[in-house]
């Protein structure tokens, strides 16, 4: 299962697999101190913000993408000089309809594709409306809950096809847009570097 991270020792040490157990492993063995600063309440709705944006608003983003956008989404990124010969080609091929089951099974398709673009910026608004005027979702400190809101939300914003939600931002939620900015320049000021990485080559080049 991927993302995953081997603890201690890259070649011997301890594989914990999945975004959600990595963080709570981290929170459990490393990092016991950083968040004591936060009230019972808080923690409460990190949990859930977190579940909404795993649980709900990024299935939201991976359908539109992957179950209805997939081409445009492979070429805004030009997937197929970035992984080995064929692979843009085969994902292209079982990913949509994979996606489209998937999105099926968890109820979402019953609802119109409006009224799913409808529910996802909602749970945006929701965040803009804590969030408020503070530079993080709970004051002066980031937070494991900064770092979920970021992951998720960049992906509307800065994957460069039409999402809705990405229009309902910038038109209704400024405050979301400048901390999504903020936090982009403080923790990842490579990024462009980053995204311009191919990673085939060089993870030939490693071997």
């Amino acid at each position: 299962m991927i993302p995953y991270i081997k603890f201690d020792d890259k070649e011997n040490g301890e594989e914990v697999p999945d975004s959600n157990v990595i963080i709570n492993h981290f929170k459990q063995t490393r990092l016991k101190d950083e968040e004591s600063f936060l009230s019972a309440e808080q923690r409460a709705m990190s949990h859930a913000v977190n579940r909404m944006l795993e649980e709900h608003t990024i299935q939201v983003c991976f359908y539109y993408r992957y179950g209805l956008h997939m081409s445009a989404f492979l070429k805004a990124l030009d997937i197929e000089h970035r992984f080995r010969e064929g692979m843009a080609e085969r994902w292209e091929r079982g990913q949509p309809e994979h996606t489209r089951n998937k999105t099926k099974m968890r109820g979402l398709t019953r609802h119109t594709d409006e009224e799913l673009w409808g529910f996802s910026n909602d749970d945006i608004q929701a965040i803009s409306d804590y969030l408020g005027k503070k530079k993080y979702f709970f004051g002066d400190r980031p937070t494991t809950a900064d770092c979920t809101i970021f992951g998720h939300l960049s992906q509307f914003l800065w994957i460069p096809i039409d999402f809705p939600q990405k229009e309902y931002m910038k038109k209704n939620c400024p405050n979301v847009v400048e901390f999504m900015n903020r936090f982009k320049k403080e923790y990842w000021p490579d990024w462009e570097e980053l995204c311009a990485r191919n990673i085939y080559e060089e993870g030939a080049e490693t071997k």
